[in-house]
């Protein structure tokens, strides 16, 4: 998902709130319109943009430079929030997209920040440790007076993880000697005040936004109006299948997360393909994939067709985007973004699809399998565990008191469930021409605008 796009679907969210008298916002009175228009006009843009270039001696003596950018996008509903990504795939639209996704994100679930996003443009694979963690030295230097645990929040995303934040961390107390250090950062290894369950938060909490949905309908929790009936009909008979096929695209922490969550769920699910950027690893039988995580986290890849041979497991080595058209259930999404698009979006199989990854449909796609029947789960509903659990480990900062690993997935599943229910309640119980993002979309833009009024940034 661009950034025209995230910014055209905010100001469709908008003028549908101006014409359409929401209880959300039934006393605001005669000044609604312009605070909407206001506030959409805020949300559109961003605070503030932190650029610059990192510069290195490389091991071979050369001088590395690498473009760098963090994008605080709106602080309304809190401190700015989100990850720092290094990958070749970073430029500055990306990040100012990213940034409005997390700060709808966590508008939506009701976490006390804003949205913000970090990247550094470069290829993990070709620099040495020490490289790499000289260029996270240097991206703190250039962030050290806009981050903290007052004011921006930074964490983990694609090419970064817990050793990249306690380089960081260490680097931001090098550079602010006595003051609060612990909670700038999120992401952390164990030992340096980090928290468990956070490596696999966001997988977790991925596969249970679609399994509460299932679960919800299956026991009878979940009412919908008869315009939706169709779809009721498609979940119920997932829920009532002895086996139902799950097809993830990516298999890093957050998709090795969501595949082992499905495997070993209540309700019998297997899990017959995973992905990454070289091949899909497809059996129609099944995947152990608790025997291909090892192996992916060692090797950086998948197996091909000896090795798997050679695991005892029998499987086909397909082509890397296979997975997203495989005949299956349930797609879950955790790779990257704009893998489904106008081009292969007819060919999807999956009769509900989940966003582990930030903006994995084009909007063009979402609204197609949408009026198609199928269920796009959509990203800001979905992959939100993660930022769920470093707000857990923010908390853990202050209060000293460590968590264990239980307790701290089962507080980030009991917030899924209720976020998670709350949007399925809301969008199943009427008649609507909705997408379930844009209801998304709608209640993050009206709690991020009525705490713009409140707080005065709108008048």
């Amino acid at each position: 998902m661009t950034e025209n796009t995230t910014t055209q679907l905010i100001q469709e969210v908008v003028d549908y709130l101006i014409e359409t008298d929401t209880q959300e916002l039934s006393g605001w009175g005669e000044n609604r319109s312009d605070w909407l228009n206001q506030g959409g006009e805020l949300l559109k843009g961003i605070d503030k943009l932190i650029s610059g270039d990192l510069r290195i001696k490389k091991d071979d003596g050369s001088i590395g430079t690498y473009q760098a950018y963090r994008v605080q996008h709106n602080n309304a509903c809190g401190y700015y929030k989100g990850g720092i990504r290094f990958s070749t795939g970073v430029n500055q639209s990306e990040v100012k997209t990213l940034a409005m996704l997390m700060t709808l994100k966590n508008a939506l679930h009701e976490l006390p920040y804003g949205g913000g996003k970090g990247g550094v443009h470069i290829d993990v694979r070709k620099h040495s440790e020490r490289e790499l963690k000289e260029v996270s030295q240097a991206f703190v230097r250039l962030l050290k007076n806009d981050i903290g645990p007052y004011r921006d929040i930074p964490a983990p995303d694609v090419g970064s993880g817990t050793q990249l934040m306690d380089w960081m961390t260490e680097e931001y107390k090098q550079l602010h000697p006595n003051q609060p250090f612990i909670n700038t950062f999120t992401g952390k290894s164990i030992e340096n005040g980090g928290t468990k369950g956070r490596a696999e938060s966001t997988g977790i909490g991925t596969f249970l936004s679609y399994y509460y949905l299932v679960d919800a309908v299956m026991n009878g929790s979940l009412k919908m109006n008869g315009q939706h009936s169709d779809k009721k009909e498609m979940i119920q008979a997932i829920g009532k299948k002895e086996n139902v096929t799950v097809a993830v695209q990516g298999f890093g922490n957050l998709s090795r997360a969501a595949a082992i969550e499905a495997k070993n769920s209540e309700r019998k699910h297997t899990v017959i393909a995973v992905s990454d950027s070289r091949s899909t690893v497809y059996s129609a039988k099944g995947l152990d994939v608790e025997k291909l995580a090892p192996f992916k986290e060692e090797n950086d890849r998948l197996p091909n067709d000896k090795e798997l041979k050679d695991m005892g497991m029998e499987a086909e080595v397909l082509d890397p985007n296979a997975v997203l058209t495989l005949d299956c259930d349930v797609l879950i999404l955790g790779a990257i973004e704009d893998q489904i698009t106008k081009e292969n979006q007819a060919d999807i199989k999956a009769a509900i699809l989940v966003e582990g990854a930030n903006g994995p449909l084009t909007q063009t796609a979402d609204e197609y399998l949408t009026a198609q029947g199928k269920i796009v789960i959509p990203d800001i509903l979905a992959n939100a565990g993660g930022v769920t659990v470093s707000y857990l480990e923010w908390v853990q900062g202050f209060t000293n008191e460590v968590r264990s690993k239980e307790d701290i997935l089962e507080n980030m599943s009991k917030r899924m469930k209720e976020v998670s229910m709350r949007v399925y309640k809301a969008y199943f119980s009427c008649e609507h021409d909705e997408s379930l993002r844009f209801l998304c979309y709608k209640l993050a833009v009206v709690r991020v605008i009525q705490l713009m009024k409140t707080s005065g940034k709108i008048i």
